[in-house]
């Protein structure tokens, strides 16, 4: 599973959820941090979590320091390429083609794994993908960069923790324009497990693992 997106989209905390729920259901998951450009809010930050919940972490050699140095750990390649259903692979790759450059150099041993799913990752609370034509340029410009085409839209339409239930409806009319106009299935919508559940299968309770330095 590969998870692109804008920058403050919350790849990094959706990849965290999806890690944690792929475990809950029996799954040996291996979360695999390729955010080698921007140096906040990393999945390798989160080491001591994952740890706790069993879960396998790979990442920038520095990823978990103050150092800022754009070293991947060895045996990534290997990996990816024995990724299973029983055994999945989650690339949690840096925000915009910039950071997606990191994921580069493995999409040939990405191409050759069966049941590979590429998801996009939309805040439409960000500046740069508050619009459709915002969304399709940075769709666009991610698949350019990767040479991986893109299976599914995760709308995570977020504002840290002031978000709210009308903030996430008002994002579903652009998301399900952006679905239709790039032809790529919507297929879940982020909502803040602290809010009541919604009776809408499209909805997806997440927890907030994320957060900033003074929290």
């Amino acid at each position: 599973m590969v998870i692109l997106g804008h920058y403050g989209s919350g790849k990094t905390n959706l990849a965290l959820n999806i890690a944690m729920q792929l475990k809950r259901l029996g799954r040996e998951p291996l979360l695999v941090d390729l955010d080698v450009v921007n140096p906040y809010f990393r999945s390798t930050d989160f080491e001591g979590l994952t740890s706790l919940e069993g879960i396998r972490l790979m990442g920038p050699v520095f990823g978990n320091s103050s150092l800022d140095a754009p070293a991947l750990a060895p045996g990534i390649d290997a990996a990816i390429a024995e990724a299973t259903l029983a055994h999945p692979v989650i690339l949690d790759v840096g925000g915009d083609p910039d950071g997606a450059r990191a994921l580069v150099r493995f999409v040939p041993v990405i191409k050759q794994v069966s049941n590979r799913l590429v998801l996009a990752v939309v805040n439409t609370r960000r500046p740069e993908t508050q619009t459709v034509a915002g969304n399709l340029k940075m769709l666009s410009d991610l698949s350019a960069t990767t040479s991986l085409g893109i299976d599914a839209l995760i709308g995570n339409t977020h504002l840290a923790e002031f978000t709210t239930l009308d903030i996430v409806r008002d994002s579903l009319p652009l998301l399900e324009q952006l679905s239709a106009k790039s032809g790529i299935p919507l297929c879940a919508v982020t909502i803040p497990s602290t809010l009541p559940p919604q009776e809408e299968d499209i909805f997806l309770p997440i927890e907030r693992y994320v957060k900033t330095s003074w929290q």
